[in-house]
């Protein structure tokens, strides 16, 4: 399993981003699909991922708002926002 996270286009909204831990960048980003449309009513597709990073440790988070408010990094699913039902 890897963390991964996504940083999405200006043109998807006001996002600090998500947090996805899958098996490899297709799961992650099938898991990002789902969340999108289970919140925001609209599925994320590639074309609006601005860029991604594997996330090997917690400390190359956002400390003040993302670390603070993740679900599991450690599980298959997506961390943040957290949504523990999508996995």
């Amino acid at each position: 399993m890897k963390a991964y996270w996504f940083k999405m286009r200006e043109s998807f909204g006001p996002s600090l981003g998500f947090g996805v831990t899958a098996k490899d960048l297709d799961d992650a980003l099938s898991l990002l699909a789902k969340t999108s449309a289970h919140i925001y009513r609209t599925q994320i597709d590639a074309t609006m991922v601005e860029s991604w990073r594997e996330v090997r440790s917690v400390d190359e988070l956002e400390q003040k708002h993302v670390v603070p408010n993740m679900g599991v990094i450690l599980r298959r699913g997506v961390w943040f926002p957290n949504v523990p039902e999508i996995s």
